[in-house]
């Protein structure tokens, strides 16, 4: 999986890329870069300092099942089959990352009236009904969204409103799901809609205030593996107050182990 940076600028444009300094094109956005230039790094960036145990225990089941259907070759060393095998990998979390990103996006182009190929509707339409069933109305697409008192940005995926007119920050995840198993979030995933919302909405100060009291959020999971199920989790108060917190706790770690805060 990419271990690149996202950062973003004081109006909420995306820098991933900068020049190279001898021409001949682009390269990968670093925290030096981000010191010369005055970016906001990601939330996804600021969440990287944490250990996330889902995450690796899936990427570790992704390993052993490649080594499990692909044996070691007559005359293949040890570091030769692991390399191997670790490649393979990734090669297959790529291609997983690769459809999640065309799921979003056809998911984002029905909400735009725009045109949605028919292979993804396997994706896009129970999405739909399950956003219509639950009485969710999505009102911004694709935001980019910048905190520059704490100092970090981001994308979400949308806002939406319920039915009760309460307003909050929703994101899709693709997920591999197994028939029978409930789909949790992960430990970062309220942390992320925290940060948003609080990024959207203007919550941020004392972590022991409640800033975050009307605060509503949503992920919404869309399974790889078994077309056709999408499951919405909601996120109310205190639960996004705890991941508030939690996100919080996660930044000023990260500002200190990059010795970086961007200029307010």
């Amino acid at each position: 999986m990419s271990k690149q940076q996202h950062w973003y600028d004081r109006d909420g444009k995306a820098v991933f890329e900068v020049p190279k300094a001898k021409g001949g094109g682009m390269r990968a956005t670093t925290i030096a870069d981000a010191r010369k230039l005055g970016l906001y790094p990601s939330v996804t960036t600021v969440l990287s300092v944490l250990a996330k145990p889902q995450l690796v225990d899936w990427q570790l089941g992704q390993v052993a099942g490649k080594a499990y259907t692909n044996p070691p070759q007559d005359g293949e060393s040890q570091e030769d089959y692991a390399r191997r095998i670790i490649s393979a990998s990734q090669e297959q979390v790529g291609e997983a990352a690769d459809l999640g990103t065309q799921i979003h996006a056809a998911i984002e182009a029905h909400f735009k009236g725009e045109p949605v190929a028919e292979e993804m509707q396997v994706y896009v339409r129970p999405t739909v009904t399950a956003l219509e069933n639950a009485g969710i109305k999505l009102l911004e697409h694709e935001l980019r969204l910048v905190n520059t008192d704490l100092g970090y940005a981001g994308t979400t995926d949308a806002v939406m409103q319920n039915d009760w007119g309460n307003v909050g920050i929703l994101d899709f995840k693709s997920r591999k799901t197994k028939p029978g198993q409930k789909c949790e979030p992960w430990e970062t995933e309220p942390m992320q809609i925290a940060a948003y919302s609080a990024a959207k909405f203007g919550f941020i100060g004392d972590l022991h205030s409640n800033h975050l009291k009307e605060a509503f959020g949503a992920n919404v999971y869309i399974s790889t593996t078994e077309p056709g199920r999408v499951e919405i989790v909601q996120y109310f108060d205190p639960q996004l107050q705890q991941a508030w917190k939690a996100f919080t706790s996660a930044l000023h770690l990260w500002q200190y182990l990059k010795a970086y805060k961007p200029p307010i």
